[in-house]
């Protein structure tokens, strides 16, 4: 079995991408008072102006995990490009062994490529990556709080 890295353009994944998605929701969405809904057209604005990095994972051809990053200079410090991390999944089956690991290193060499100076992930609480974000050398610097202040469709 072959394991391949690759930095894609999303137009090219997007339909591979619609299949594992719901898998994604399903185990990681803390807050399903909404229904999955992503914004596509917006990710395609992100691509076309540059501000946005996907790389994939591969075993045998099929589309087995990825890591998304939208990257811009932070508001606070514009000289610091920042890869803020959207989302990340890896299928649970694959998640024995160094595929994950891999996953983030190649994310960070593609990244580091593009100049981006740091990058900002998160991790979910019941379904915790802190020991595997640390072991790549990430320092834990924020909590993150969610709360729903309306229910109404936009």
């Amino acid at each position: 079995m072959t394991t391949v890295y690759a930095e894609a353009d999303p137009s090219v994944f997007i339909d591979e991408l619609r299949l594992i998605l719901p898998e994604h929701y399903d185990e990681l969405c803390v807050t399903k008072d909404f229904p999955l809904n992503p914004d596509y057209e917006a990710y395609g604005r992100l691509c076309v102006a540059g501000m946005l990095k996907c790389i994939t994972c591969r075993r045998d051809g099929d589309l087995i995990g990825y890591a998304i990053f939208i990257v811009n200079p932070h508001l606070h410090y514009k000289s610091c490009r920042t890869a803020f991390e959207d989302i990340y999944f890896l299928k649970k089956e694959f998640r024995q062994g160094r595929t994950g690991i891999r996953l983030f290193q190649y994310a960070e060499d593609v990244l580091r490529d593009a100049g981006v100076h740091r990058i900002i992930m998160h991790t979910k609480l019941h379904l915790d990556n802190s020991r595997l974000f640390e072991y790549l050398g990430y320092k834990m610097t924020d909590k993150l709080f969610t709360k729903i202040l309306s229910m109404e469709p936009v």
